[in-house]
């Protein structure tokens, strides 16, 4: 059954509040033991866990309840409708192997979100001592993930977005099949020795959210979206301002620069989207346009290019005459060869550093 979300533009009603994001000008306590304060936290969200219910309405609001002593209701690990579930983050700089607890409400029926993605998320945070909430968002509100704290990145991914239906006109606009979920994150992966507006440091965090929309970003504006240059499995992104931190990930170009901030992904002293471009006729005007990072399924007949191909690796057919201007002599390249363009495995020229203009394709 649809579930749907109502959203009312209306300054008198949007309740929006942003500590959800990381920020850089709140208090800061003395940095506590990883180790140790992770053993508290675990403690704490145990026990949140275990003495208290939680009940969920049809549009995925949810409420908790503090079990009363050999009270009847039902705790959040024993309910059985939307099983508790964890998953293990190991931070090798913090050195702990962090349990994150997540319920998934409703999985959604759309788009899945990577790290590096924009989302459009609505949700309440409350914290696990008194479970007093410490944010709300009624009406959704976009957020870049990676400026999120570490927790929604971890758990965002085993969700997708929903479906919109305009017809009432673009305001309201009806919502449904969206993720929704309960995320429980340990100090290490929230705010840790930061104070956050009426939260204490090392507070642990309990996030309930709705996941409408998302929308792909292209952090060094090279062609390629970035959630196609994180590694596969990566659970941390690269810090810019802490290159010493836990957020970095290996590249393994040599340039010691994420892909998805490096405009020289292979590091060959040409540009990637200079990389991925080609040459193709729409009528008697020749034009160029870039290659998505993966082909389509199927090509569209409308188009004067082939959807099918994506970004190819070094091409392996026979070679073949180019004229490339001002010159008038022909020289020889390789042409595309079967796979080129559509092998799972193939390493990209982009990512290839003895793959170098000029491509046989540049000059169709």
């Amino acid at each position: 059954m649809n579930k749907y979300f109502k959203i009312i533009f209306s300054l008198a009603v949007i309740v929006t509040l942003f500590s959800c994001a990381k920020e850089d000008d709140n208090p800061v306590s003395k940095p506590r033991d990883y180790v140790e304060q992770y053993a508290k936290d675990i403690d704490s969200i145990n026990k949140f866990i275990d003495t208290h219910s939680m009940a969920v309405d049809a549009e995925f609001n949810v409420t908790y309840t503090e079990i009363p002593a050999n009270g009847p209701e039902t705790s959040i690990r024993e309910q059985t409708q939307y099983p508790l579930q964890f998953k293990t983050v190991t931070n090798v700089a913090h050195k702990v192997d962090y349990k994150i607890y997540y319920i998934v409400l409703n999985e959604g029926v759309g788009q899945r979100p990577t790290a590096v993605d924009s989302i459009h998320v609505s949700y309440r945070g409350v914290e696990t001592v008194k479970g007093d909430q410490f944010d709300f968002a009624q009406n959704p509100v976009w957020f870049r993930t990676d400026d999120l704290v570490a927790g929604w990145s971890e758990i965002l991914p085993y969700f997708k977005t929903g479906n919109y239906d305009p017809t009432d006109g673009p305001n309201p606009v009806n919502f449904s099949d969206y993720g929704a979920g309960i995320m429980f994150l340990p100090s290490g992966m929230g705010y840790f020795n930061l104070s956050q507006g009426t939260l204490t440091a090392y507070a642990n965090l309990v996030f309930s959210f709705k996941l409408f929309e998302l929308k792909y970003r292209d952090h060094d504006s090279d062609g390629v979206l970035s959630k196609d240059e994180v590694p596969l499995g990566s659970d941390f992104l690269y810090d810019p301002q802490d290159y010493n931190s836990d957020l970095n990930f290996p590249v393994g170009n040599g340039d010691e620069i994420p892909n998805y901030f490096d405009v020289d992904d292979d590091n060959d002293r040409v540009l990637t989207k200079n990389e991925i471009k080609y040459s193709y006729m729409d009528g008697v005007v020749k034009k160029t346009r870039q290659y998505p990072f993966n082909g389509a399924a199927t090509d569209n007949p409308s188009t004067p290019w082939d959807e099918t191909r994506g970004i190819p690796r070094a091409f392996t057919g026979p070679l073949m005459p180019v004229i490339i201007p001002p010159s008038t002599t022909p020289i020889m390249l390789p042409s595309p060869g079967p796979g080129d363009f559509t092998d799972p495995n193939r390493l990209r020229r982009h990512l290839d550093p003895n793959a170098k203009p000029p491509f046989y394709d540049q000059y169709q």
